[in-house]
């Protein structure tokens, strides 16, 4: 994967990866956050990221019902369809969107606009807030990573999933305890994978890797 060294042949399949989208527009407004598609750099980023992906297919690739998305997943997979492999995108998973979002997204953001993104997503890491608010950090990661034992369990296709910072940022903290003060807020494209070997789940951050035990 872009940034994160990721070499798709030296994991068993199938396998079951989370990323970033590509490049967007700025985000000038948080109550607008929504509308921010890609830029032209991120389609291309997009289309060479899914080029470069080999022996790892089929595959099939899911996004957040976010256009940005969206985007990032059709360009990806016409990527890897350019290479040769077997690749098709199935729509969308709401629980790769914002499902940690549990009140309303004006208030979340006037709180990151009260607070900045850095602090913002800290508080809620350490549970400052109300689960009424946001959904606690265990519960978020849980819901990242269900979707990728959920996937690892149903077939012999490889999956894609195209995400958010934030839900990158729920699994990194949790089962690896990789703070964004410590290592930055994942680039555009950067993320997670995992496999499963010997019903164990195997999850890999760039060099670090975490086993978790089913069920989860």
């Amino acid at each position: 994967m872009a940034h994160t060294q990721f070499n798709s042949g030296a994991f068993p399949r199938p396998l079951a990866i989370i990323v970033r989208h590509a490049e967007r527009e700025p985000i000038h407004d948080y109550s607008n956050a929504l509308d921010a598609c890609l830029t032209e750099k991120g389609k291309s980023d997009a289309f060479l990221f899914g080029k470069n992906m080999e022996n790892i297919g089929p595959v099939t690739l899911y996004h957040s019902p976010v256009q940005r998305c969206v985007q990032t997943a059709e360009c990806i997979c016409a990527g890897m369809v350019s290479n040769g492999t077997h690749a098709h995108a199935a729509g969308s998973i709401f629980d790769l969107g914002g499902p940690y979002i549990v009140g309303p997204w004006h208030e979340i953001a006037v709180s990151i606009d009260r607070y900045g993104q850095t602090s913002f997503v800290r508080k809620w890491f350490n549970n400052e807030f109300s689960p009424d608010f946001i959904m606690p950090l265990d519960l978020a990661a849980a819901t990242q990573l269900r979707i990728l034992a959920g996937q690892l369990l149903s077939g012999d296709s490889s999956c894609i999933n195209v995400t958010h910072d934030w839900n990158i940022m729920v699994l990194r903290e949790y089962y690896f305890n990789s703070r964004h003060e410590d290592i930055g807020a994942p680039e555009y494209l950067d993320g997670l994978c995992a496999f499963m070997q010997d019903d164990v789940l195997h999850l890999i951050h760039h060099e670090l890797e975490r086993v978790i035990r089913m069920p989860i």
